[in-house]
């Protein structure tokens, strides 16, 4: 259990330091035929509110074109807030589609579980997304530390300081130790070429 736990940590941590967020990219998830039957929905629902104002249902005391005007406010708000919800949980289902999750699933925690708590449960223990190889380009698993086709290192350390480098750096960000150099032989002691003092 503390395993899996901490492999989730990771797996959060490595998406807040290479994923980038872009909300235009992120609201093309929403397919746009889901925007047009809100949007239909949105004109259906201001037709049946005028024509119940109409025969005097919701103002009858305001003059009729003042409460045809106060009928399509709060119908226009209602819709809004609507909206908003289902863009949201259209997005939970895209996203977690596109992360390799169970999108179903996903869906109905952030609709079923109260008070948004299922939004937050989401976001919080997404995956992260999949990313290119930088050697062969194959798709994988972020949560992968070698590329399943070439044998890339996604994650890179240091071999002196234990530290993180990004693939493809010759040297260490943090302590200039080489990292070109080859790794020893089977039964060989490694000890990595630390760098040279400045003179």
């Amino acid at each position: 259990m503390g395993g899996a736990f901490n492999d989730k940590l990771q797996a959060i941590r490595w998406r807040s330091k290479h994923e980038r967020f872009r909300f235009s990219e992120e609201i093309r998830l929403i397919p746009r035929w889901y925007v047009i039957l809100i949007v239909v929905l949105y004109v259906v629902a201001m037709i049946v509110a005028q024509i119940i104002n109409a025969a005097g249902s919701f103002f009858p005391k305001l003059p009729r074109d003042l409460g045809a005007l106060a009928v399509a406010g709060a119908t226009t708000a209602a819709a809004i807030g609507v909206a908003l919800f289902l863009f949201l949980f259209c997005y939970i289902y895209m996203d977690a589609r596109r992360r390799g999750m169970k999108a179903g699933l996903w869906l109905l925690l952030a609709v079923l579980v109260p008070d948004l708590i299922g939004v937050v449960i989401y976001f919080l223990l997404r995956e992260p997304l999949p990313l290119n190889c930088p050697q062969c380009g194959t798709l994988g698993n972020a949560r992968f530390n070698y590329c399943p086709s070439c044998g890339c290192n996604f994650r890179p350390t240091c071999p002196l300081c234990r530290q993180e480098a990004r693939p493809g750096d010759h040297y260490c960000p943090h302590c200039a130790c080489d990292l070109t150099a080859k790794p020893p032989s089977a039964g060989e002691p490694f000890t990595p070429r630390a760098p040279e003092a400045p003179a």
